[in-house]
């Protein structure tokens, strides 16, 4: 674990948590997730993603207590301890000032290390440019003042944007409030996008048995 990288508000030394520095990053409710793709599609448009490539993509969960589905909305989780950093032998992953992990694309060869090295499936090569592409928070937008895309078009606001590294942001008073953790915490990555109502069945679940597309709603099985 990285130790010049400040740790999120519920991320605890000893018993006191030590949050420093500006982290930005989402909070993830899938109890209010209705599986409408709108955050998926606006991605799409925005970041014109190759058909096949995804930076957020909506898993449908089978819930073991009855016969229904749990929508978990995916994508980069941009770890304070990002294994895709120093996997890439170009240097081409990099993590800004505000903590997001983005893709130097004037340095990125294409190479496949961080797409091998990222547990959550997040990266994917763009057919187009031959070049690692993922969730970015949609840097040019929050430059500006503006949310992520998903984030402004979802309709049940299962989606939130912010800042982590600031105790008294929104954000962090709600991902404290409601008990917020990361996924698959045993890969000690440190995410900053974070679920709420996390259940221990939904990492394993989150693997990948149902995948739509969210533009003409096929079923891929991975």
């Amino acid at each position: 674990m990285a130790d010049d990288v400040p740790y999120l508000p519920w991320e605890h030394v000893g018993q006191e948590p030590v949050p420093t520095g500006k982290r930005v990053g989402l909070l993830v409710d899938p109890r209010r997730c209705v599986g409408c793709h709108a955050c998926g599609v606006s991605c799409k448009t925005e970041h014109d993603v190759a058909l096949g490539g995804f930076r957020i993509r909506t898993h449908y969960l089978r819930r073991p207590d009855r016969d229904t589905h749990l929508f978990m909305p995916m994508m980069c989780m941009h770890c304070q301890d990002a294994p895709c950093i120093p996997a890439c032998p170009n240097d081409a992953v990099v993590r800004r000032a505000d903590g997001r992990v983005e893709i130097d694309k004037d340095s990125c060869q294409g190479d496949t290390s961080c797409i091998a090295a990222c547990p959550y499936d997040a990266i994917h090569l763009d057919p187009h440019t031959n070049q690692a592409d993922k969730c970015n928070l949609c840097s040019h937008r929050t430059d500006v003042g503006m949310v992520p895309a998903c984030v402004e078009v979802c309709p049940t606001e299962a989606l939130r944007y912010g800042d982590f590294g600031d105790l008294d942001s929104a954000l962090s008073k709600t991902a404290d409030a409601c008990g917020a953790q990361p996924l698959r915490p045993e890969h000690e990555t440190r995410p900053t996008v974070v679920y709420a109502g996390l259940q221990a069945w939904m990492g394993e679940a989150a693997r990948g048995v149902q995948l739509q597309d969210g533009e003409n709603d096929i079923v891929y099985e991975r």
